[in-house]
């Protein structure tokens, strides 16, 4: 198992996702898991820095450098399985190297995120590049919705559709189940007894969010609007959040307007997460 992010180092839903995917597989397979990071010390994992001499490059070409020192330590498995572009070429280059079938699992995609040029550069043409190779040269690609599938056919024309596959998000019920706990709810801030409408994502621009809060403000007075939200990936997004979180926080006037509606903290304080009947929960577009 390839992956940029894994426990403790997890910022997104992937990441999420490859460690409760690896907890489940554990069960039944050997599993290694080959991590970017700073060393863990769970057996059977490895993790791996970007390397010295690439201190000051463009992120994109530091996230090669780290794939290519992963590639050796593949040696021995019987098929290796990528997530997201920062360990597709890892997964990619040791399928050949080693022979063995490369599977990729997709949570996002390059050509949709364009945006990533103002951050990466040149290193967003890198970044795309990679991606397309992986994915036209993958033995299987599994995505996480039917929407994520077919944008990787509409993104990737020459891939084979019957190497897509939809495998939904598993989800542990014994963790994650309904409770009713009034006294946590009051304690981040929350009216037990008003409906919510709660996101649940990071703050980040594929997420849609500046909708949403712009939305909030023809919701009903009583309602209160909840971000379960992670840390934003740059200062300024979350600096452009706040001030449109600041416009629907007015009080409403007539319809238009909303009274106390945002309160922001960390979903990973949720465990498990708020649940009643009065809550509509919005997750973020990948996961439809």
């Amino acid at each position: 198992m390839i992956t940029k992010e894994y426990p403790p180092e997890i910022y997104g839903g992937a990441g999420v996702h490859v460690a409760e995917l690896v907890s489940a597989l554990r069960e039944s397979i050997d599993v290694q898991v080959r991590a970017f990071g700073a060393d863990r010390d769970e057996a059977g994992t490895r993790a791996y820095r970007t390397p010295a001499e690439l201190a000051s490059a463009n992120p994109a070409i530091q996230t090669l450098g780290t794939d290519l020192a992963m590639v050796g330590d593949v040696a021995g498995a019987d098929l290796v399985h990528s997530h997201t572009w920062y360990a597709n070429f890892a997964g990619h280059i040791a399928s050949q190297l080693h022979g063995i079938p490369h599977v990729l699992t997709a949570h996002s995609l390059e050509p949709l995120r364009p945006w990533k040029a103002e951050q990466l550069g040149g290193g967003y043409a890198v970044s795309s590049g990679i991606e397309k190779l992986a994915y036209e040269n993958a033995a299987a690609i599994i995505a996480v919705s039917a929407g994520m599938r077919a944008d990787i056919l509409r993104s990737y024309p020459q891939v084979d559709p019957a190497r897509v596959r939809v495998i939904h998000n598993g989800i542990d019920v014994e963790r994650w189940r309904p409770v009713q706990n009034a006294a946590f709810l009051s304690s981040i801030g929350m009216d037990p007894s008003r409906p919510s409408v709660v996101f649940v994502g990071r703050i980040t621009r594929q997420k849609g969010l500046p909708y949403l809060l712009r939305a909030a403000a023809q919701l009903p007075p009583e309602v209160q609007l909840v971000l379960c939200a992670g840390a934003p990936a740059r200062p300024r997004s979350w600096r452009r959040y706040r001030k449109v979180c600041g416009f629907c926080s007015r009080p409403a006037t007539g319809s238009s307007g909303l009274s106390g509606c945002c309160h922001g903290t960390s979903f990973r304080r949720f465990s498990p997460p708020p649940r009643r009947s009065s809550v509509l929960r919005c997750t973020n577009p990948s996961a439809l």
